[in-house]
């Protein structure tokens, strides 16, 4: 496979349609196989997105039915949803790499709205080269650790392994508290910081 060039090109502040715009132009000049690979991975992060959609769905219906079917069925399908979250997330990583350009897909929106990035006050980007790579594989460490976790979850709680559970659950615990702690205080940071920038 050719590889594609490599641009060192952030854009910044910009929105959903510029992105696509951008990825056109992109994708523009890069070679057949690339834009192929493209068209290949952009069907494979629907199938995915599709399954998380599917498992989502029963994990609800199965909440409903709770008086009618093996307890443990319910946390189970709850487990499955992160876990197929990662293996989108995991696609989508692993097609910004080989195209050096992130984000690569019109799933791009679903990122922008759910980026913790967001959080600090960062705007979605679209860039390409180095950057795009190392946003690539941040992403995929992050999907592989969660998607194990969450796995591994989902079969402690269908066999009902109380010596998994109880350690995966107090980290559950540990890991949100820290998460919530780190978004408070860095949003306070960024208030501060925003407000201080203004009087100047």
């Amino acid at each position: 496979m050719e590889k594609t060039t490599k641009q060192n090109v952030t854009t910044q502040n910009i929105s959903s349609g510029q992105l696509k715009i951008q990825l056109a132009s992109y994708l523009e000049e890069q070679p057949e196989n690339i834009r192929s690979f493209h068209r290949v991975m952009k069907v494979l992060e629907s199938i995915a997105l599709g399954i998380t959609i599917i498992i989502f769905i029963t994990a609800l219906v199965l909440s409903f039915m709770w008086k009618t079917i093996p307890v443990k069925a319910i946390p189970t399908a709850w487990f499955l949803l992160p876990t197929s979250v990662a293996g989108l997330i995991l696609l989508i990583a692993l097609h910004a790499l080989i195209l050096h350009a992130y984000p690569p897909s019109s799933l791009y929106s679903l990122y922008q709205a759910g980026s913790p990035a967001r959080l600090f006050g960062k705007y979605q980007q679209f860039v390409t080269g180095k950057a795009a790579d190392t946003q690539a594989l941040i992403l995929i460490v992050v999907a592989l650790i969660v998607g194990a976790f969450f796995a591994t979850f989902a079969w402690a709680s269908w066999t009902v392994n109380w010596a998994v559970l109880t350690p995966m659950i107090n980290i559950s615990g540990t890991a949100l508290g820290i998460v919530i702690a780190v978004g408070i205080v860095g949003g306070m940071i960024l208030k501060t910081y925003q407000k201080l920038s203004k009087s100047h």
